[in-house]
């Protein structure tokens, strides 16, 4: 069986530990994985730096992980992944932006939906993803959105749990009552687990997006296993 290696793109040093954790639970035991952490990426994406200059640094990012065996990547950060997919289509590396899979499972709960974040780099790619997957699904969705910037600079302490805490509280009183509550940030994810018993479902980007990137990875380990057999058919 061909072993795989999944790349991860970050722009925040403590998804390294987060992604680790997901993946040693549900990846099979012919994955592997690297990391590449480029916090200037969404420092640049925060400032509205050129488009080309963060596509740049996008591409030697994904240039990295390509070196380090990666054959697919899974870019974690909301703000710069729709353009971690564009760059990679055009490197011929097959790229995921976490939030895809959130997004279409999202889309399907109902008509309106409330993405939160806390940072404003973020608000603008991720109700345009959604939009685009409920184009492409031919559904008609209602977007709110909810930006909790105080919350931040408890992630950039370190504090992940008061980070968590604080996002919970906020979102589980937003009113009025969406169908879906979209956490548009990887690092919100703990959020989600403090509010599993809210009769609002609750979308984070980790867990599914590591499963899709996973499918991905096996799905096209398969056909190059296939592929090679038959090459060795026709040598034999």
């Amino acid at each position: 069986m061909t072993r795989r290696v999944l790349g991860l793109l970050h722009t925040a040093e403590p998804h390294r530990a987060r992604f680790d954790r997901l993946l040693a639970e549900l990846a099979p035991r012919n994955v592997g994985w690297v990391h590449c952490v480029r916090e200037v990426l969404l420092r640049q994406a925060l400032d509205t730096f050129p488009v080309n200059t963060i596509a740049a640094g996008i591409e030697a990012a994904l240039g990295t992980l390509q070196s380090q065996g990666a054959t697919q990547v899974l870019c974690t950060c909301s703000s710069v992944g729709g353009m971690a997919e564009q760059v990679g289509r055009q490197m011929g590396l097959p790229t995921l932006r976490v939030d895809r899979p959130m997004a279409e499972a999202a889309v399907t709960a109902g008509r309106r939906l409330l993405v939160a974040a806390c940072l404003p780099s973020t608000l603008g790619p991720t109700t345009q993803l959604l939009n685009e997957v409920a184009h492409a699904q031919g559904r008609r969705i209602e977007i709110e959105t909810l930006l909790m910037e105080n919350a931040w600079p408890l992630f950039q302490a370190g504090d992940e749990a008061g980070f968590a805490r604080h996002i919970a509280g906020i979102v589980l009183h937003a009113r009025p009552r969406p169908h879906a509550i979209v956490l548009a940030q990887a690092s919100m994810a703990g959020a989600a687990d403090l509010l599993k018993q809210s009769p609002v479902p609750v979308y984070a980007s980790p867990r599914l997006g590591v499963a899709a990137a996973l499918a991905r990875l096996t799905a096209s380990a398969g056909h190059a296993d296939i592929a090679a057999q038959m090459e060795q058919g026709r040598t034999a």
